[in-house]
């Protein structure tokens, strides 16, 4: 009798401990559950689209920026000025620029923000989940992406480049390959507007490339820079 009830408890024990763990197959979401009757604990990697330069990953929460000239330094400004960026050591603003001298003063000009530089564009893209950039010139956007230590250096899966320079649609094209090539997302956003309206968020965004992008920061972060955002096409 008791190797019987010794055997019945053991085919118990057997049953509920394969019932008490099931783990689920992955979704498209990217998500892993794994079920104890009580309690659900889930692990997500983010939505995943079957569009490449549509993926979406959990990426750094940190927002870069590259290029503090004329307009860049109203726009990165912005981004501190209205919480987007610089509010925690989780979201800091990230930049870099040709002179350097230019970030140094953007963190004394906020302070209380949290704003890391870095030594190259590479290491600001690397760094970040978004990173914005506009160069001066044509010459300087193509130097600054395709240095050894530039833009598409630092471009992985799930990083998202946003390039506001007005830049040949050849120039913007070859970009957007490049940075999908590696796993990453591009939106071109050239902005209409001057110093005036980047120091004072009234730019105007006219937007093509990812519209996974795009939605994500219409209204965060964008939407402080400037007083308007368009989408008008896919790559």
């Amino acid at each position: 009798k008791t190797s019987i009830v010794y055997l019945l408890l053991c085919m118990l024990l057997s049953c509920y401990l394969a019932d008490a763990f099931v783990v689920s197959s992955p979704s498209r979401m990217g998500g892993l559950t794994t079920t104890n009757h009580k309690n659900t604990y889930s692990l997500s990697v983010g939505p995943v689209s079957n569009d490449r330069n549509d993926i979406t990953i959990m990426a750094s929460t940190a927002v870069g920026f590259i290029g503090l000239g004329i307009m860049g330094e109203g726009m990165a400004a912005r981004l501190l000025s209205e919480g987007i960026a610089g509010t925690s050591e989780e979201k800091p603003l990230i930049v870099w620029n040709r002179t350097g001298s230019k970030c140094q003063a953007l963190k004394d000009k906020f302070p209380d923000k949290i704003i890391h530089v870095k030594n190259s564009a590479k290491e600001v893209v690397e760094a970040c989940g978004v990173t914005y950039s506009i160069l001066s010139t044509p010459e300087a956007s193509k130097e600054v992406f395709e240095a050894k230590d530039g833009v598409l250096a630092g471009v992985s899966e799930g990083t998202s480049i946003v390039d506001c320079a007005t830049l040949a649609e050849s120039d913007m094209e070859r970009m957007n390959e490049s940075v999908v090539s590696k796993g990453g997302r591009f939106l071109e956003a050239p902005v209409s507007g001057s110093k005036g309206p980047a120091a004072t968020g009234t730019l105007i965004f006219l937007c093509a490339g990812s519209k996974n992008v795009f939605d994500e920061i219409e209204d965060n972060g964008l939407n402080v820079m400037g007083k308007a955002s368009h989408f008008f096409s896919n790559e």
